[in-house]
C-alpha cells in the first residue's frame, strides 16, 4: 500500500482519567463542564477534551520544553506566545542513546502484554526513547536530531493544530470521513458503516444511516455531523492513495489513551481496506496541557516523515505509549 504525504490539498476503561485541557475558543459548542477532571463521558464515549476558557490551545502550543537527542544534538524547545508562534532552538547538548531492548521482549500496557519490536529501551529520558525508536526503524539519527531543532517541524504541527481548532475539533480523537465528522473512539462498527456508505454513494442526510449513528447525531453536542465539504488535507501524512474515494482524516494525540485504544481496536480493521479506494490521513492535535510529552512525540513523527517513515514512527509511538509517556524530557 502506498504511504504518502499530501502535497496540497475515545469506550470506557477503568483507571483512565486524564485531566482536561483548554477549549477551542472558536467552537464553544463543543466545550463541556468537567469539574472533576475526569474524561468526558457521553453515551459510552470517552475522549480527551479541553475545558472551557482562555485562548485556543495552539496560541500557546507548549509551555517551554526540550528534547535532547544524540551526541552533538540541539535541544529543540517549542515556545509559542499568545500572539505569535515560534520555535526557539536552545543550546547544543550531548546525550548518548539508551541501550537496545532485546528482540521480542514483551511490554505491558494496562495489563495487556504484547510482543514488541526490537526497539531501544525507553529508560532514562524521553530523548533516549525517541532516538532509540528512530534507530530501530533505520532513520538517520543525525538528520532526525537536526530536524527536531528546526522551526519548520514545529510549524507543521502548529498549523495542523490550528486547522483542527478552526474545524471545531476540541478533543481527541476526532475524525472526518470525507465530509462526515465523527467524534471520539467510537466502536469499530461505526467506522465500518461510514466507510461503506461513502463507497456506496455518500448519504447526504442522517436518514441514510443506522440508528446507532442517528443517536450520535442527536447528542448535544453532536458526535456525528454531515459537513458541506471535506476538510483540507494539506501537510497530512497519508496511508493509502491520496486520491482514494474515502479519506479518513484523524485528528489525534500520540499520548491520548483513547487514541491508543482506537489504534489497537479499529485501525487494524481499517488497514484491511486501505489502498486505492480507502486511505487514512493523520493530522497533529497534541493536547499538551494534559499530555506534556505529546508535543515532542508529534515532532518525532514529523521528523520520521521527513525520511519517509511517518507510519513506522506512528505505530511505535502508539504501541509504546506506556513507555515514553511518563518519561522526563
Amino acid at each position: 500500500m502506498a504511504r504518502d504525504r499530501a502535497e496540497d490539498a475515545d469506550s470506557e476503561s477503568p483507571g483512565e482519567t486524564p485531566a482536561t485541557d483548554e477549549a477551542v475558543a472558536v467552537a464553544p459548542e463543543v466545550a463541556r463542564d468537567d469539574p472533576g477532571g475526569a474524561p468526558f463521558e457521553d453515551g459510552g464515549l470517552l475522549f480527551d477534551e479541553r475545558p472551557r476558557g482562555g485562548p485556543p490551545t495552539w496560541s500557546h502550543f507548549l509551555t517551554p520544553l526540550a528534547i535532547l537527542i544524540g551526541a552533538a544534538a540541539v535541544v529543540a524547545a517549542i515556545f509559542v506566545t499568545d500572539d505569535n508562534p515560534e520555535l526557539v532552538p536552545a543550546d547544543a547538548a550531548a546525550l548518548a542513546p539508551g541501550p537496545a531492548a532485546p528482540s521480542g521482549q514483551a511490554v505491558t500496557d494496562g495489563g495487556v502484554t504484547e510482543p514488541s519490536a526490537p526497539v531501544a529501551a525507553a529508560q532514562g529520558t524521553l530523548a533516549e526513547a525517541f532516538v532509540g525508536y528512530a534507530a530501530s526503524i533505520d532513520l538517520d539519527t543525525d538528520q532526525f536530531s537536526q530536524c527536531l531543532g528546526t522551526s519548520a517541524t514545529a510549524d507543521v504541527v502548529n498549523a495542523q493544530l490550528a486547522r483542527g481548532g478552526a474545524l471545531g475539533v476540541s478533543g481527541t480523537p476526532t475524525f472526518f470521513i470525507n465530509n462526515k465528522r465523527i467524534v471520539g473512539a467510537q466502536p469499530t462498527e461505526v467506522f465500518v458503516e461510514l466507510i461503506a456508505a461513502e463507497l456506496n454513494g455518500s448519504p447526504t442526510t442522517i436518514d441514510g444511516y443506522s440508528a446507532t449513528i442517528q443517536q450520535l447525531a442527536a447528542t448535544d453536542p453532536p458526535r456525528f455531523e454531515i459537513l458541506a465539504a471535506r476538510p483540507d488535507l494539506s501537510g497530512a501524512a497519508i496511508e493509502g492513495s491520496p486520491d482514494a474515494i474515502v479519506m479518513v482524516q484523524e485528528y489525534s494525540d500520540f499520548q491520548c489513551p483513547f487514541c491508543r485504544r482506537w489504534y489497537d481496536t479499529t485501525l487494524p480493521v481499517l488497514r484491511q481496506q486501505i489502498g486505492e479506494d480507502v486511505a487514512l490521513a493523520f493530522l497533529h492535535f497534541p493536547l499538551v496541557r494534559i499530555h506534556p510529552n505529546a508535543g515532542n512525540a508529534h515532532l518525532a513523527a514529523e521528523c520520521a516523515n521527513e525520511q519517509g517513515k511517518f507510519w513506522e514512527m506512528h505505530d511505535l509511538l502508539f504501541a509504546r505509549q506506556a513507555e515514553w509517556s511518563p518519561l522526563s524530557n
